[in-house]
């Protein structure tokens, strides 16, 4: 007997339909705040609270992350693309974007090291 409950097209409807409001909310939220704050950080915010109160079981949005994340990089050729518009001002500045990356990587570094060593202690 074929259930609607349990075929993969409504495992995968609930589970982005889930995820949209997970980010909607976060937008509403975000432009009810007084300072700017990207409302997709506040949505996923929103969905880690959800699972890990296990309002909403993870079954439900495992299947449509795994989907996402496994196109994911099909998401970036767009970002890619208008990126090609802003060659030459990135090309003046690659020095100032490779050494800044490398600085905050070395920081990074330092500071997760410390932190580990003075929770070891």
């Amino acid at each position: 007997m074929f259930s609607l409950y349990k075929s993969s097209a409504f495992i995968l409807i609930r589970g982005f339909v889930v995820l949209l409001a997970c980010l909607q909310a976060g937008n509403g939220l975000a432009s009810l705040l007084p300072v700017d704050f990207p409302g997709s950080i506040l949505g996923l915010f929103i969905l880690f609270t959800l699972l890990s109160t296990q309002l909403v079981p993870l079954t439900w949005v495992y299947d449509s992350g795994q989907l996402i994340l496994r196109h994911m990089a099909i998401l970036f050729i767009p970002v890619a693309a208008g990126l090609l518009g802003y060659v030459d001002v990135l090309s003046e500045g690659i020095g100032l974007i490779i050494s800044s990356a490398f600085i905050g990587l070395v920081l990074i570094l330092l500071v997760v090291g410390r932190l580990y060593q003075r929770m070891q202690a």
